[in-house]
């Protein structure tokens, strides 16, 4: 059996759009797999009230003491309801499983097969300073109050957050681990037998009582225990003294689980090992094939202590063992988020959940293969974004957090993540937010790429210039059609490409001597031209516009040569890296910024060519007004 869907009514943020609270669609309803679900999104997204959910029903195997709060209640301008309700439905059951639950088992028609279900429903109302909880099961709205046995084979295994391992581990009266392996199969007592280990405490205490007595003339603690006794009989009235001895005390077998500690051998182990130690052993009875109760293990923060490569390991190990039992995870590590199955994650955003599974996302199954194989750390902060900007290379992933900077809408103030796809295979990540069904996922997308029909004046290019225009706005169709859906909208560079745009634009003189200077720093060993090289730079963009100028001083198309010898015979001839240049052009844009804000940022919103990445980050953000065209020279 395994957890299949959970439904809250006024749960925390997940309040119902009905008044009447019986007659309700719940506010909230996810599904989950058979075997691993991770819950991931940004901080205050709802992970920890949909884990939290879930124990307040099952309860844990740690026994720990549900403590409601008003804080749980949905608050409706600032109002708290009088109840909530949270159901947690279980399908998958094997007969044996079934048997526990017969009085509160249910069934429905899966296939043209009856399948048992069973809906546990807990409800909590608020009674003036009192909060009076109700647990019941069964087929029906009211059900019967579940409890004894069948409410102890629904428990769940949790790891809170930020878990303290150490203390954990330790033995004691509170000890962990004696919980976890009094629950273990291994350590269940036939009724009149001694367990294993009380027989081995008791030969234990044989030896140990051997090795003190006063009467054995070979016992080497035998001095210390006639000392005792000696000073005992002085304690006591004639013939009244008693006999002491010393052993191992507590012989129950719960008294020696409480005794055990669980450490890693040789040298003392740090907060990571020690969490991975105490998470294997909270999964024991996940793994003990004689447990026959609910195998479900909640886990929130699974990166806590944890570095990158122990997070991996652990995930993957979750990945590759599906049958052990169920795992419902809770992250917000983009490491993670690159490195599970893209079916495994449930996006947690606003008010509503999104699971990716191919049952609710448009993705295909190439699209899930392709994700797989490269969607990579830096790529997974999607999953956290409130708007992604989807590129294609490093010189737009370089220079857009400056240009959104200069228009007035920084990206990390709207939480906007630029994802470098590296290719032009956008619609592989663009499919990740759109829904078969609504609601919709809530994020803006925009995708930036650039038109690549080269320009009239390309000594590769013999069509005429009318053909050309055509062939850019049949292009610019084709793209805006294939990836314009929902709240995803494609930007395409009017005429060419980046480099191009820019060389085009009023900014040519300044991207130009970046081009330059680029090209001393990549040809620098050091990385660091001499300083006498800016002067040099300076006096070749200054001469080589002068030339072109004069070459082309009739010529209606003089921006567009100008911006083609720029961009060709530096950037494509010399093999010069557009990173290195965007890097250099951006940072040239941010220090001219911090002197003349004003006139830099007019200046940038009246470029008509770089217009689209302008409206490509107001699409993330928010909109701008339009002016005219100008130059910053």
């Amino acid at each position: 059996m395994y957890l299949s869907e959970l439904k809250l009514w006024n749960f925390r943020k997940y309040g119902i759009k009905e008044e009447e609270f019986e007659n309700s669609e719940p506010g909230l309803v996810i599904q989950f797999n058979l075997g691993l679900n991770v819950l991931i999104g940004e901080n205050d997204s709802g992970k920890t009230a949909i884990v939290d959910a879930i124990r307040y029903v099952l309860g844990t195997h740690s026994r720990e003491w549900v403590s409601f709060e008003e804080t749980d209640f949905h608050r409706l301008k600032n109002i708290p309801a009088e109840k909530f309700k949270i159901e947690c439905v279980f399908r998958g059951f094997k007969h044996k499983e079934a048997g526990y639950f017969l009085e509160w088992m249910g069934f429905e028609e899966i296939n043209g097969k009856q399948e048992y279900v069973l809906s546990v429903r807990l409800t909590a109302q608020r009674k003036g300073h009192r909060i009076i909880p109700d647990l019941r099961a069964g087929p029906d709205s009211i059900g019967i109050p579940i409890e004894g046995e069948a409410k102890d084979r629904l428990r769940a295994t949790y790891l809170k957050p930020l878990r303290d391992a150490e203390s954990e581990l330790i033995p004691g009266r509170r000890s962990r681990l004696a919980q976890i392996l009094a629950a273990h199969s291994l350590f269940q007592k036939v009724k009149g037998e001694d367990h294993d280990l009380e027989r081995i405490l008791k030969e234990a205490n044989q030896i140990i009582e051997n090795y003190f007595n006063p009467s054995r003339e070979k016992s080497k603690g035998r001095e210390i225990m006639k000392n005792i006794n000696a000073l005992l009989e002085g304690f006591f009235p004639q013939n009244e003294s008693p006999s002491a001895a010393i052993r191992v005390s507590g012989g129950e077998l719960s008294d020696i689980l409480h005794r055990l500690e669980l450490a890693i051998q040789d040298n003392p182990a740090g907060l990571g090992t020690l969490n991975r130690l105490y998470m294997a052993a909270e999964l024991l009875l996940l793994q003990s094939p004689d447990y026959d109760g609910l195998r479900l293990a909640l886990i929130e923060e699974l990166e806590a202590h944890l570095h990158p490569q122990a997070q991996l390991n652990l995930i993957h190990y979750f990945q590759k063992n599906p049958n052990i039992g169920q795992y419902i995870l809770s992250t917000h590590s983009t490491t993670l988020g690159a490195s599970i199955d893209l079916k495994n994650l449930i996006i947690c955003k606003g008010d509503q959940v999104f699971p990716m599974g191919p049952d609710y996302t448009e993705l295909a199954p190439k699209n899930y293969e392709f994700l797989q194989r490269f969607l990579d750390a830096t790529k997974a902060n999607l999953f956290f974004a409130r708007g992604v900007i989807l590129v294609e290379g490093d010189a737009e992933n370089l220079l857009l957090p400056t240009i959104a900077k200069i228009v007035g809408r920084p990206l990390h103030r709207y939480g906007v993540s630029i994802v470098n796809v590296g290719s032009k295979a956008f619609l592989h990540y663009a499919k990740i937010f759109s829904r078969k069904v609504e609601p919709n996922i809530g994020i803006k997308v925009a995708i930036i790429t650039d038109i690549d029909v080269t320009p009239y004046e390309h000594k590769d290019n013999k069509n005429p210039l009318e053909d050309i225009n055509k062939e850019k706005q049949k292009k610019i169709r084709s793209l805006t059609n294939e990836f314009d859906k929902g709240e995803t909208r494609c930007f395409v560079a009017p005429d060419w490409t980046l480099e191009y745009e820019i060389a085009l634009s009023g900014f040519c003189k300044r991207f130009y001597k970046s081009v330059l200077w680029a090209e001393k720093k990549q040809n620098a060993k050091s990385g660091i031209p001499q300083d006498n090289r800016w002067s040099e730079v300076e006096d070749a963009v200054e001469a080589d516009l002068k030339a072109w100028k004069a070459q082309w001083k009739n010529d209606d198309r003089q921006r567009e040569r100008i911006a083609l010898e720029i961009c060709k015979k530096i950037l494509v001839d010399s093999k010069l890296s557009k990173a290195i240049t965007a890097q250099v052009f951006a940072e040239s844009l941010e220090e001219s910024f911090q002197i003349k804000s004003e006139k830099i940022r007019a200046c940038l919103l009246r470029q008509k060519s770089l217009g689209y990445l302008v409206e490509a980050i107001c699409h993330v953000t928010e909109p701008l007004e339009k002016t005219e065209d100008g130059s910053d020279n």
